[in-house]
């Protein structure tokens, strides 16, 4: 009776340490980390901070950013290129995103389809985008980003 007693004991702990094994090893799922980062995004332009803003996007020079039927190649062209459209806070005014689909391509690659609207004193510009996301260095960044009116 004892020794079994002891043995339930024994089963239960082990029962336990593999549970608390298995929920050690249990990660955000890859959209709900990639909404963050955009939700990220958002939040920085919303501070009117567009260094940090382009801390989503891949800091490489093989970053693609394609809009108003323009290519951009780099991350510091695409900063440069922020900064001289968006010189102030009242240019920069108050972006939303809403994320229209997140679909995984791979365990390290999604494509993101989406809209993006800005809310500013003169105006309320407003248009779709669609971007390449990737896990780099064990990061979700942007790759690639097609924005478009």
């Amino acid at each position: 009776m004892l020794r079994q007693g002891l043995m339930k004991k024994h089963i239960l702990r082990c029962l336990a340490v593999l549970m608390l094994l298995f929920v050690g090893q249990v990660s955000a799922v890859p959209t709900d980390e990639i909404a963050q980062m955009l939700k990220g995004q958002e939040d920085a332009w919303n501070r009117g901070d567009l260094d940090a803003y382009m801390q989503g996007y891949w800091k490489s020079e093989q970053l693609r950013f394609v809009s108003n039927g323009k290519f951009r190649y780099g991350w510091d062209e695409t900063l440069a290129a922020y900064k001289k459209n968006y010189p102030n806070k009242e240019a920069l005014g108050e972006l939303k995103f809403t994320i229209k689909e997140i679909k995984m391509l791979s365990n390290y690659a999604a494509m993101v389809v989406g809209r993006w609207d800005l809310k500013r004193q003169k105006d309320a510009p407003t248009g779709v985008f669609t971007l390449l996301v990737e896990k780099i260095d064990d990061r979700w960044v942007i790759t690639m980003d097609h924005s478009s009116d």
